[in-house]
């Protein structure tokens, strides 16, 4: 039998704000700068000790600024996500932290143009964003609460180092990719987590890129790669992706184990800084249990496969692993119910809404799964409302029921481009004192079109 204790609890409100985002992760960032520039007092609140959430401990490249246009012989290079994403891009560029958005040489018909930033350059870069822009960061803060009245979200219950806090808040964002606030909120979600996997990327240093090339290119190995200027005399290779289940010493074990490839990349002299291939299946990240148990598997694997390239692949024979992630990266948990669900058919061909706020052109199965003719699609500012509550707007990996369509809108850049959208929704329905749902999406849009956002 379950054992309960009874509590009765007062909560300080410390914190009064027009927008609050929960989650300073990959649609979390950019939605606090836009609901700051847009002229909101905002609170931006996240567990770690950094801002960026998978963007950087996890996803490797941003997939994608631009379509598919090398898939589609002539088809028009369309750079698709601008606004402050691509704001973010150039910031991280002037400070050395990127190379920019960088043209597949091998691979371009899964994505045509890659873009890397630098982790570490980035959590400075965007502390230095978020101050200009007058945006309140908590750190090391979870969410363990919403403030409800009715159906009306009206603010967080957050805990961190200064114990139980409320924030209290005309519009809250739920960037937190569990979907935690909105389930809080009573919101109506599915879990999806046994449609897919979570992974633990990692990266290695003493790298001999050059004679790894040099050796996968002899044995018709490589599917993704990337040639330019990172600095270095005698390593030029950005992008790399390879079959290793080609060798024998892999084969088996990399199947045993559930991992594939692996893909990524190198900014940096000799240092192979992101791989990621390995996986765990049907994991409930929103569990305790079954992350911690998902976290020491999953490393070990990682570490086993370290072992296994240091021993077996030529250019591996003196590295060593250099980075682990914070936590594992997670695809799909809770989705929420919302007012609009994306579906694979409307990504595909390029569906077009009155109501959009972002339009997107890559997804994460290509060439199998494609957007036809290099095309791009809209996701409608309905997508991110949740049905039947208020006050609450969310976006990133939290939307989209389908697994064939969130393989598109759970990507980076799309996550971003949402944050952007949310963010600016919320600032204006706190400066017309409405309701997210009540907001004029015209004038969202034309807001969004203001600053750089490109909408066709």
């Amino acid at each position: 039998m379950s054992q309960f204790i009874t509590e009765s609890l007062q909560t300080p409100v410390n914190y009064e704000y027009d927008v609050a985002v929960a989650g300073g992760g990959t649609a979390g960032v950019v939605a606090a700068l836009a609901a700051a520039r847009n002229g909101a007092k905002t609170i931006l609140i996240d567990r770690y000790g950094f801002l960026g959430g998978s963007m950087i401990n996890g996803a490797g490249p941003l997939h994608s600024f631009f379509n598919l246009y090398k898939a589609f012989p002539g088809a028009e290079k369309i750079q698709v996500i601008r606004g402050i994403p691509d704001e973010i891009v150039t910031r991280m560029k002037e400070r050395g932290g990127s190379p920019g958005h960088l043209e597949q040489d091998k691979g371009g018909n899964y994505d045509s143009v890659i873009t890397l930033i630098d982790w570490e350059i980035f959590k400075e870069v965007i502390f230095e964003m978020m101050e200009e822009a007058g945006v309140k960061i908590l750190l090391h803060t979870m969410v363990v609460g919403a403030v409800k009245e009715g159906n009306t979200v009206k603010g967080l219950i957050i805990e961190g180092k200064s114990g139980r806090e409320a924030i209290l808040a005309h519009a809250v964002i739920d960037t937190t990719g569990d979907a935690d606030v909105a389930a809080f909120a009573g919101a109506n979600f599915t879990k999806k987590h046994d449609t897919t996997s979570v992974g633990f990327p990692f990266g290695m240093t003493n790298v001999d890129m050059e004679r790894l090339v040099k050796f996968l290119g002899e044995h018709d190995m490589i599917n993704q790669i990337i040639r330019g200027d990172k600095g270095s005399d005698i390593d030029h290779v950005i992008r790399l992706g390879f079959e290793l289940k080609k060798m024998p010493e892999f084969k088996e074990f990399m199947e045993e184990n559930q991992m594939w490839g692996p893909l990524g990349a190198s900014l940096h002299e000799n240092n192979y800084t992101y791989i990621n291939g390995v996986n765990l299946s049907c994991v409930d990240t929103t569990s305790t249990e079954a992350l911690s148990q998902a976290e020491i598997i999953l490393r070990r694997r990682a570490m086993a496969l370290a072992d296994r390239m240091v021993k077996y692949l030529p250019g591996f024979e003196k590295a060593y692993v250099s980075w682990t992630p914070v936590a594992v990266g997670v695809r799909y948990t809770r989705v929420v119910e919302c007012e609009h669900d994306m579906t694979l058919d409307e990504i595909v061909n390029g569906q077009r809404f009155d109501d959009e706020v972002m339009l997107y052109g890559f997804h994460d199965c290509a060439p199998r799964i494609m957007i036809k003719d290099a095309k791009y699609y809209g996701i409608p500012y309905r997508a991110f409302l949740p049905k039947n509550v208020e006050g609450l707007l969310v976006a990133g990996r939290l939307i989209t029921s389908d697994w064939s369509a969130h393989m598109s809108t759970r990507n980076t850049a799309s996550c971003m481009a949402q944050g952007q959208a949310v963010g600016t929704a919320a600032a204006l329905s706190a400066k017309a004192g409405v309701a997210p749902r009540d907001l004029d999406v015209q004038q969202l849009r034309e807001t969004l079109r203001s600053q750089n956002v490109f909408l066709g």
